[in-house]
């Protein structure tokens, strides 16, 4: 009996933009076929760029997740979250929670990987990024990343493998 591997590889990009002390993300998922899944972009208040693209990436990669990614890979604009990201560079104490809930997402898939990518190469998620400035106004930046059900979804989905 030949058994067929059923795994999706998906490909999340992250653009992060900061413009007038706000800064603002925008990703695209694309299935394994390249079509695209889904575009978002998000605003969000003062924050330093790569606490940006941290909390842009965990949201991302629990969207992929609910999708049915099962091997992700990762490309990002931000240089400093990829080195982050592989060890390359000590996480400065405000990053390590984030740091942490990203690399736990990351290791919920089978295979995953964090590349950088030049941002002339990744236009449609930084005019995703461009788009949220322009259409949510300063003040409006709500940040629902606690909110997601990381843990108990990676218990859900680990109990749903064992079947």
């Amino acid at each position: 009996m030949v058994v067929q591997d059923r795994t999706h590889t998906f490909d999340l990009i992250v653009s992060t933009v900061v413009r007038d002390g706000r800064a603002a993300v925008g990703t695209v998922l694309r299935g394994d076929t390249g079509t695209t899944l889904r575009v978002a972009g998000r605003t969000f208040g003062p924050i330093p760029r790569v606490q940006a693209s941290y909390r842009a990436l965990l949201r991302a990669l629990w969207n992929a997740r609910t999708l049915g990614a099962r091997r992700l890979r990762v490309h990002t604009d931000d240089a400093e979250l990829v080195v982050q990201l592989e060890g390359q560079v000590d996480v400065p104490p405000e990053l390590i929670g984030l740091h942490l809930q990203v690399r736990a997402m990351l290791n919920a898939y089978r295979w995953s990987s964090v590349e950088w990518m030049a941002p002339e190469e990744n236009r449609e998620a930084t005019a995703a990024a461009h788009g949220a400035l322009e259409r949510q106004p300063a003040g409006s930046d709500g940040d629902e990343v606690e909110m997601l059900p990381l843990w108990l979804s990676s218990e859900l989905t680990a109990a749903g493998s064992r079947r």
